[in-house]
């Protein structure tokens, strides 16, 4: 007959049935602290002006200018040349920002040259606004780890929310009402 067996009643660090513990607590803890700061680091909701509004990015133009230049609500869509979802979501970018207002939506590729990302964006065929920010000044401050990416500011430079990964057109749509619901006008489907 068969005797059963113990239950697993060691203690953090200690073996179990001759085989070390596999999660030591020093590892619980750190692996605690890495989920605590990744989640810190997704931005969004702040209730003062972001550092991010005040980061200088060029235009076609030549140009530098910052979020906090611009008038009213921004939409930032941070793209690359390199980034296939990025090209696929452009397009989606592009038919809102012609049919909708009280709001700027514009695009600015980064790490790219800038003559190479103009080029590419004429392209493509998108009218609104592009700007360049080659050394990824304005994703570093927004502390985004994949594109593309998606800020949302208010009038006064406060991200509102920070969106990694493809919008659809329709997902652009809703979140434009949903975050500026008294500003946005002409946003239907």
């Amino acid at each position: 007959m068969r005797r059963p067996s113990a239950p697993n009643t060691a203690t953090p660090g200690r073996p179990v049935h001759g085989r070390p513990d596999p999660t030591p607590p020093i590892l619980g803890l750190l692996f605690a602290g890495l989920v605590l700061v990744g989640l810190g680091a997704c931005g969004g909701g702040s209730s003062s002006p972001t550092a991010a509004a005040q980061v200088a990015f060029t235009g076609a133009d030549g140009r530098r200018t910052t979020i906090a230049d611009i008038d009213g609500p921004v939409v930032v869509n941070m793209w690359a040349t390199w980034c296939q979802p990025c090209v696929r979501e452009m397009p989606a970018f592009d038919a809102v920002a012609a049919t909708t207002s009280g709001v700027t939506i514009i695009g600015v590729n980064i790490f790219d040259e800038p003559d190479e990302a103009r080029s590419f964006a004429t392209a493509l065929g998108v009218q609104y606004s592009q700007f360049t920010d080659p050394n990824g000044e304005l994703s570093t401050a927004l502390a985004v780890t994949g594109y593309p990416a998606t800020a949302f500011f208010d009038d006064d430079g406060t991200l509102l929310e920070l969106h990694q990964g493809e919008l659809t057109e329709q997902e652009l749509r809703s979140s434009l009402r949903r975050l500026y619901p008294d500003t946005i006008q002409g946003s239907a489907p």
